[in-house]
């Protein structure tokens, strides 16, 4: 058996301004050599992607790249004044106005959704520099 001395499977820069089934395809060629702890992220740009292009994307990744696993990710802010729950990381309450403490961002890092106030300078940093891509473009795919 041969050990793996990959530590993970990102090895493009979060913020890297690459096309998306490239982006896919070259963190899923890695999967097969690690043991463990591998996750392609999607962070998705849009407010509302297309169910139909999602399913698609779903569909390629799973049938047609070496993805060990895989997230979507969907930042979004919460108002405490209002309970309005928005898409994206807002500094403004898109119901209220609220803005400062009433708001809280939530994001996935490492594998789970957590407020971002908690993150440490690094992650809030790369949250910041994420590529977020639409997959409404996506719509035509083929997944055949």
């Amino acid at each position: 058996m041969v050990e793996s001395i990959i530590p993970n499977s990102s090895h493009v820069r979060p913020s890297a301004n690459i096309p998306l089934l490239d982006r896919i395809n070259i963190e899923a060629s890695f999967h097969p050599l690690t043991r463990g702890g591998a996750i392609l992220h999607v962070w998705l740009g849009e407010a509302n992607p297309s169910p139909e292009a999602l399913f698609k994307l779903t569909k390629h990744i799973a049938t047609r790249t070496l993805t060990a696993y895989f997230a979507y990710t969907k930042d979004f802010t919460i108002c405490e004044r209002c309970s309005t729950v928005s898409p994206g990381l807002l500094s403004r309450c898109s119901n209220c106005g609220a803005t400062g403490e009433y708001l809280e961002q939530w994001s996935r890092v490492t594998g789970y959704y957590q407020r971002v106030k908690g993150w440490n300078a690094g992650k809030k940093q790369e949250l910041l520099d994420r590529r977020r891509y639409g997959v409404k473009a996506l719509a035509n795919l083929s997944a055949n």
